[in-house]
């Protein structure tokens, strides 16, 4: 295992997510956040660290990282936006890695990380609305 490449392939998937979704926000607004986001997000991250053999759960860390501390430096959300982001990926990493452990299947670790992410963001979406 490639110790190191979990830094680039975190940062790449950044990077490639930002491109992607970049592209669907400002067209679908809400939907891209609960429904493309997550596909995007977790194929590149899991993807990348699998490309590079290192780790996923350090992949999707640094991804949060960069998340995060995008979050931060934008305004707006702040630091406690930051620190979410850091933990939510972070979570989606461990869970990635383990269903890539348990099922030997990338494809079922990105799949089932979706569905963990989309039900993530429609959390955050409802909480955040104002009654």
């Amino acid at each position: 295992m490639n110790q190191l490449a979990f830094i680039p392939a975190g940062v790449l998937a950044a990077a490639a997510s930002w491109l992607v979704n970049g592209l669907f926000f400002s067209r679908t607004g809400a939907f891209a956040v609960v429904y493309v986001a997550p596909v995007v997000e977790e194929a590149a991250k899991t993807s990348f660290a699998l490309f590079l053999g290192t780790s996923i759960p350090l992949a999707h860390f640094i991804f949060g990282l960069v998340e995060g501390v995008w979050d931060t430096a934008r305004g707006g959300r702040g630091w406690a936006a930051g620190l979410v982001s850091l933990a939510s990926h972070t979570a989606f990493g461990l869970a990635a890695g383990w269903l890539y452990r348990l099922t030997t299947s990338a494809l079922l670790a990105v799949a089932g990380t979706c569905l963990f992410h989309m039900g993530w963001n429609k959390l955050v979406i409802n909480l955040s609305r104002k009654p």
